[in-house]
């Protein structure tokens, strides 16, 4: 706790000695006494500044008589004076007109003058740069604390309207000079008190304060620097001038000061060009006026022109959105998915509807050729995600490791010959658009793994890389085998089937919709006939081929024959071409086919016999797989598959083999000749 007996700035001296000692600027003060003249009038006046004084004061007598707290009036030897002038603030009082009815010691000395030469006189001729602001003060009748004189270095006024009815105010004066020893004693109630000048001045932001004149009273160094303050320039701005001159930008202190409110808006300072935000915020006095404003400029040069840099990204992004949006869109109308046929009209009415739901996850089943890449192309464009890209990818293209680089993009130096920047993959760079991954049956199990683990959680990490990176993307996933199938085999994780078939759509071969076969003959015509400038059409003889035929290759082997009959047939007709094309070889009977069969299965058995005749013969002569190759004159991976095909173990263990009854001896199955010239043929 603050001891004040311990703090070197009190003393036992009396406060007259301190008053003595300091230096006023002004005129030296006479030796004047104690008592200052006056009358009844001034006695008068120095009661009424006692009651107006800012702080209480008490006055201490050695009385006969008890003492009585509730004395209605001081007693009539009540020195006035006397305590008026040991005081260490300079009193005036004023009458109604503006005239000093009393002055104490202190203020006759701030002025130079002796109380009875002061008593009478005019404010006006005393003070005539500050009678204005006290004038006004006293006419309107209210509070005025912190004016500051012209005439009186270091020091500032209150004034505080008497209640009399003659009216008139009491002025009182301080000397800053007086109260300097004790800012210690402040320091020591405020800790942060030594430390406000660096606080202001350690602000990035430029901070000025303007008085209610609008004048710049104070700035730090942040807004010296904004505004070329302080530099050779002629134009910068000093301290004291008019703030209109000191802000560069805007005189935004003046419209703070009429509207009485916070003002925040953004400017450009005229001599660097820089971007600044300007807040003017009031600073209200006592009587509810606007006494200071306090003007912070935060500079926004840098982030502007980040920010416009991220707009100029934004659009070029955008563009190439669009540009890719635009020929998707383009394939599509040229290409649009034909639906006259009860099979895919139901298909596209769930296509579409799916698409109103906007689907994260669509699995798209069919044979290949039916034409599951257009079909998500048209459930993208019908959803809300058709402003945003769609990406392909075909999972059979690429081996394991280029395709999670694809897929997930990659860090800097993940594996050799990587990108020293890195690369986005597909879930990244798609956005809130929709990937579609062509042939998902043909993914490595381990990218499904992955593909699994961004399917439940919607995020995933770049190969080499440790941050998740989130993800909106759809996925539409297709398959041209049967998925279940691979399952059984192994082949296909069961998990990430049932995760990827959400909504599933089945796409019906095109011998089952012969209702568009004509439709889609007539767009592709026309399509081709215009892209190469040639003139044909489709006669009665094409479209009786076109709908006899079973188009095992479905729409895509339709769609490549109109091509080809388009550029190669003669004559503006293509019927006859098409039909030269499109001929199914003669049938054959049923007992032919039976025939065939059987015979086709005998050669197989016979096939498979002697394949594992010559696996048991290398098994017992060669010592590892290499020498088994070079033996059977087939790959050293084709006789790993081989013998695994065959249960039979590998070359090392062939000791067992020998040993093992159940084994077939050579002679058991014979193999003709041409059966082996037939294995060797196939296994080359």
């Amino acid at each position: 706790m603050y001891n004040p007996q311990q703090d070197p700035i009190w003393t036992e001296a009396p406060l007259r000695k301190a008053t003595k000692d300091r230096t006023p600027t002004g005129p030296k003060k006479p030796d004047l006494p104690l008592s200052s003249g006056g009358g009844a009038a001034s006695k008068e006046g120095g009661l009424q500044a006692l009651r107006q004084l800012p702080f209480g004061f008490m006055s201490i007598k050695k009385y006969s008589q008890p003492y009585r707290p509730a004395a209605p009036d001081p007693p009539s030897d009540f020195p006035v004076n006397d305590i008026l002038n040991s005081l260490p603030l300079g009193i005036i009082v004023l009458d109604g007109a503006g005239t000093i009815v009393h002055c104490n010691r202190e203020a006759a000395g701030l002025l130079g003058q002796a109380p009875e030469k002061v008593t009478g006189s005019e404010l006006s001729r005393l003070w005539p740069k500050s009678a204005a602001d006290i004038a006004a003060a006293l006419n309107g009748g209210r509070l005025a604390i912190g004016l500051v004189p012209s005439e009186l270095d270091n020091c500032y006024i209150q004034v505080k309207p008497l209640s009399g009815a003659q009216g008139g105010a009491a002025v009182t004066i301080f000397d800053q000079r007086l109260w300097q020893p004790f800012l210690k004693t402040s320091q020591a109630l405020d800790p942060l008190a030594p430390y406000y000048k660096e606080i202001f001045e350690s602000s990035s932001d430029g901070i000025s304060v303007v008085d209610s004149r609008g004048r710049l009273i104070l700035m730090n160094e942040a807004a010296a620097r904004q505004e070329g303050a302080g530099g050779e320039d002629p134009q910068a701005p000093q301290a004291g001038s008019p703030a209109e001159k000191q802000c560069l930008s805007e005189a935004i202190s003046h419209d703070v000061l009429a509207s009485g409110r916070p003002i925040t808006r953004m400017a450009r300072l005229s001599g660097s060009g820089r971007h600044v935000l300007l807040t003017g915020t009031p600073i209200f006095s006592p009587d509810g006026e606007v006494s200071l404003v306090v003007v912070s400029k935060r500079d926004l040069t840098e982030l502007l022109e980040l920010q416009n840099s991220i707009q100029k990204h934004k659009l070029t992004i955008s563009h190439y959105k669009d540009e890719l949006a635009e020929l998707q869109m383009a394939e599509l109308a040229g290409r649009e998915v034909v639906a006259g046929s009860p099979a895919m009209s139901k298909t596209l009415e769930t296509a579409a509807k799916i698409a109103r739901y906007d689907a994260r996850q669509i699995l798209l089943t069919g044979e290949s050729g039916t034409g599951k890449g257009l079909l998500a192309k048209f459930i993208h464009s019908k959803s809300k995600r058709a402003a945003e890209p769609l990406l392909e990818l075909t999972c059979a293209a690429l081996p394991a490791r280029l395709l999670e680089a694809e897929l997930f993009g990659y860090e800097r130096g993940a594996f050799p010959g990587a990108s020293p920047d890195g690369r986005a993959g597909l879930f990244e760079v798609a956005g809130k658009g929709t990937v579609y991954l062509d042939e998902i049956g043909e993914m490595p199990l381990a990218i499904q793994d992955k593909l699994l683990s961004f399917l439940d959680t919607w995020s995933f990490n770049r190969v080499a890389g440790r941050s998740p990176v989130q993800s909106g993307a759809a996925v539409i996933a297709s398959s041209s085998k049967d998925l279940r199938d691979l399952m059984a085999r192994k082949l296909f994780r069961s998990d990430l089937y049932f995760r990827l078939n959400v909504f599933s759509l089945g796409l019906p071969p095109l011998r089952e919709r012969r209702e568009d076969v004509a439709e889609l003959a007539r767009r592709e015509l026309a399509r081709v006939s215009e892209h190469y400038g040639v003139k044909k059409e489709l006669d009665p003889a094409a479209l009786e081929v076109l709908m006899t035929y079973p188009f095992p290759g479905n729409v895509r082997e339709l769609l490549n024959s109109i091509s080809q009959a388009v550029l190669l047939s003669e004559g503006p007709r293509i019927g006859e071409y098409l039909a030269r094309l499109l001929t199914p070889a003669a049938p054959v009977s049923a007992a032919a086919a039976s025939r065939e069969g059987r015979r086709k299965a005998d050669l197989a058995a016979s096939l498979h016999d002697a394949e594992k005749i010559s696996l048991l013969k290398a098994l017992a002569t060669c010592r590892n797989t290499r020498e088994m190759a070079e033996t059977l004159g087939i790959s050293q991976a084709g006789v790993s598959r081989k013998l695994k095909k065959h249960g039979l173990p590998l070359p090392k263990n062939r000791s067992e083999l020998l040993r093992d009854k159940t084994a077939p001896a050579p002679s058991e199955v014979q193999a003709t000749e041409e059966d082996r010239e037939n294995f060797m043929g196939s296994s080359k």
